[in-house]
């Protein structure tokens, strides 16, 4: 029997997420099984950020995807929204950023030029956000590592942060953290095993990249723009793959289909982190690909589709959106966790 493709279309992709609700929905407690738990969703804009008016970066998508998310009827008893945790800095931060840089960042002493490079005006709001955009993420790891599918965090995914900077809106690498917190407290269950990270951001993850550079355990894969930032600062991933600017659908799905089973297949991870960044999307301001709405969406159901098959917890962070306005890319977002819900929740996988 020929596999379903990784990549159902429009109408088909529609029907098989309509299956996967219907059976949900449907399953008897009769039968003696429990039903799924909800899809775990960590928030940070419980920590306020308040950027100076004109400021490119769209933090208010944060709460707005929330929202959405919670109002969205076909999500009841899908999804918990969960405030994010504070990561702890002396147990949790410092297994992977220097403390000198830490400490410059908690005491607002960065120099002008490291905060020009992180591109926000550092406050405390930041900090507070930055702390609990990180600790979110360590947060989901733990959910999956205790049995759980799947867990998600509308924030985080901040992969241009290097261990002694940041950089890109990046201030901590919160899957750098999650990755070196689950090492020290799951030894037992990681030992021998690979921790993969699915980078599908627009941008390198180039921080991530750098921090596990000869890291036997930690596999990087990252699927971004060939002449979009980061440019000077590009690393090394385990795996790159460079796109050019205008990349369509097909030639993007086409890329990933190649590569997602031969991830698996060769690595055999007992994690996966899932940088879930939308800012392929066409109408998007920074991106410079031309991916549709619905190309995401199926782009993302490859990498559920894959965990799922290959049972291999999965942490689904957010990424970048730059619309203009930001309805578009609000939408993206929305897709991401709303679609991965709808299919770690099914009692029966497509």
């Amino acid at each position: 029997m020929r596999p379903a493709p990784l990549f159902p279309r429009g109408q088909a992709l529609a029907a098989s997420l309509h299956r996967a609700v219907s059976t949900a929905a449907s399953a008897s407690p009769s039968t003696g099984a429990s039903p799924p738990r909800p899809l775990s969703v960590f928030f940070a804009d419980w920590a306020r950020v308040d950027l100076p008016d004109g400021h490119r970066f769209p933090m208010d998508k944060y709460a707005r995807t929330r929202e959405a998310l919670r109002r969205d009827a076909a999500l009841v008893n899908k999804i918990t929204l969960l405030e994010s945790p504070k990561v702890d800095v002396e147990s949790e931060l410092l297994l992977t950023h220097c403390p000198e840089y830490v400490q410059r960042v908690l005491t607002l002493t960065l120099r002008e030029d490291e905060v020009r490079k992180i591109g926000f005006p550092m406050a405390q709001q930041n900090v507070e956000r930055s702390l609990a955009s990180t600790g979110g993420t360590v947060a989901c790891m733990r959910e999956v590592m205790s049995g759980a599918r799947a867990s998600a965090q509308i924030a985080g995914g901040t992969h241009h942060a290097y261990r002694d900077r940041g950089e890109g809106f990046c201030v901590f690498n919160d899957v750098a953290v999650a990755i070196n917190v689950a090492r020290r407290e799951f030894a037992d269950a990681l030992r021998d095993r690979k921790i993969l990270v699915i980078d599908l951001d627009v941008h390198q993850g180039n921080g991530t990249a750098k921090i596990f550079e000869g890291d036997a355990q930690v596999v990087t894969f990252s699927m971004h723009g060939e002449k979009n930032y980061p440019i000077k600062t590009r690393e090394k991933s385990t795996h790159d793959v460079e796109l050019p600017d205008d990349c369509e659908d097909e030639e993007y799905l086409s890329l990933l289909e190649q590569w997602l089973p031969k991830l698996f297949d060769d690595y055999d991870p007992a994690i996966v982190f899932f940088q879930a960044g939308i800012d392929a999307l066409k109408e998007d301001s920074f991106g410079r690909l031309a991916m549709s709405r619905e190309g995401l969406l199926r782009r993302n159901n490859a990498v559920y589709s894959m965990c799922i098959a290959r049972e291999v917890p999965l942490v689904i962070t957010m990424g970048g959106g730059y619309s203009k306005p930001i309805e578009p890319s609000l939408d993206a977002h929305v897709d991401v966790f709303r679609s991965a819900a709808l299919r770690f929740t099914a009692p029966q996988f497509f």
